[in-house]
């Protein structure tokens, strides 16, 4: 297995990481954002609101399970940085047979989880139909969405990022114009939408799959072209499955309450009317392609620190957090102007509707800010999935989430929809803060572990 000597950080190598992770992860709410876009070029607001309503539902379900994503990525780096060719695939495997068992889970419980999330969702009974409409279909995704997970986590494990972002590339140059053509064309509705995003997520798992096979014979391959299959004997090994279960089960709770957080943002919305919720969902999604953005700087970090703590290299460690911190600030700072100049055109490419592009220029200054709110817990997550310090995620997560309920209680009482704004980037700060507390121990014990 060929990898980068430990040591060498430098700000390009972490950018020719970066820069195909950043423009993977920001294909990734172009699906959702697609569908939206699409909805609003109809002739009523409810249809942008049915699909914004949908969306929650799938992201509670679908993003409570990117675990499986950082998980697969924390792991595997550490493999990749140990040189341990058996270890990198028997993370993958394992990790794609927990997403099959999810996805059957949850495909399983479709009904009561439809019952329970539409029952607390608080849009009118036409969005909520729609929604409804949305949700039945793109349900039936559940493992490859699962699994692109996996897959994304396993590519960017291996230092593979340009592989990624042609998946994603893949997936919505398919979802785009099915999309267009669904609904525009043939009429279909919400339902067009959903069949997009649904065709577009098997495609992409299926050939994310196939483009395995080429990485496995680069990696242990024998002379004569041969693979080895000695790590499937370590896909169920009791020590592994339980440190996978540890370290996913303490990301899902974190990742649960991070879309509980945006999932109660969106329903506070929807509570303030149809055209507070379609305003909101445009800036939200706005907001996705920050944060996915900056998220590839975390996502380089947690390659890196985990061939770092892999490679039982704490120089690496170091270079890693400081060089792809002061790299995740300056573009936090480009992104904050981007929306402060183009705001106004950038609502309008996703809706045609000025009711609704008026009422979103209102919140815009909430948005331009959240770059720089949000830095500082978007990288610090990275730091900790790269160490698989898992326990300390979960455990701040949990004191960030009480905080942001005491606030998104009680702030719009007093300023309305400004205050579910203002409540967010609360929750973003105090992550922060709550994350830099345990770091130096972090830091310490990651290496005497390992």
């Amino acid at each position: 297995m060929q990898v980068y000597p430990p040591s060498n950080i430098s700000y390009k190598r972490i950018w020719d990481l970066t820069w195909p992770i950043i423009f993977a992860n920001i294909c990734i709410p172009l699906v959702g954002a697609t569908n939206i876009a699409v909805m609003g070029r109809m002739s009523d607001p409810k249809f942008i609101g049915g699909v914004a309503l949908g969306v929650v539902v799938l992201q509670c379900i679908y993003w409570s399970f990117s675990f499986l994503r950082k998980g697969t990525t924390g792991i595997t780096s550490q493999a990749f940085g140990q040189g341990d060719t058996e270890g990198v695939f028997a993370a993958l495997f394992r990790s794609l047979l927990i997403a099959f068992i999810l996805s059957l889970i949850v495909t399983a419980l479709q009904g009561v989880i439809s019952w329970f999330a539409f029952s607390i969702l608080n849009g009118s009974q036409e969005v909520e139909n729609l929604a409804k409409e949305y949700y039945d279909i793109r349900i039936w995704g559940s493992f490859a969405t699962m699994g692109n997970y996996v897959l994304l986590g396993w590519f960017y494990g291996i230092q593979r990022p340009k592989e990624a972002l042609l998946f994603r590339i893949l997936m919505n140059a398919l979802n785009i114009p099915l999309a267009i053509y669904f609904v525009l064309y043939l009429h279909w509705g919400v339902a067009g939408a959903a069949y997009s995003a649904l065709i577009s997520n098997y495609f992409v798992f299926i050939l994310s799959l196939f483009a395995v096979i080429p990485i496995m014979k680069e990696f242990s391959a024998d002379k004569n072209g041969k693979i080895s299959f000695n790590f499937l004997k370590h896909v169920i090994h009791r020590s592994h499955l339980e440190r996978v279960f540890r370290i996913n089960g303490d990301i899902f709770v974190r990742t649960v309450l991070v879309y509980a957080a945006f999932s109660w943002f969106s329903a506070a919305g929807a509570s303030e009317g149809d055209l507070v919720l379609a305003a909101n969902t445009i800036l939200i999604n706005l907001f996705w392609f920050i944060s996915y953005a900056l998220d590839g700087f975390a996502n380089a970090a947690e390659t890196l620190i985990g061939q770092s703590v892999g490679a039982r290299d704490q120089k690496m460690f170091d270079e890693a957090v400081r060089k792809t911190s002061l790299m995740s600030l300056f573009f936090a700072f480009v992104f904050a102007l981007i929306y402060f100049v183009f705001g106004d055109f950038l609502l309008g490419c996703l809706t045609t509707l000025d009711t609704v592009k008026n009422e979103a220029m209102i919140y815009m200054p909430w948005l331009v800010l959240m770059p720089l709110t949000g830095i500082a817990c978007f990288q610090l997550d990275g730091i900790y999935t790269g160490t698989t310090s898992t326990g300390d995620m979960r455990n701040m997560m949990i004191v960030a989430f009480l905080i942001y309920a005491v606030a998104i209680i009680y702030l719009p009482h007093l300023l309305a929809n400004h205050g579910l704004w203002l409540a967010l980037h609360v929750f973003l700060v105090v992550r922060a803060i709550s994350l830099a507390i345990p770091f130096k121990k972090m830091r310490t014990e990651s290496f005497k572990i390992h």
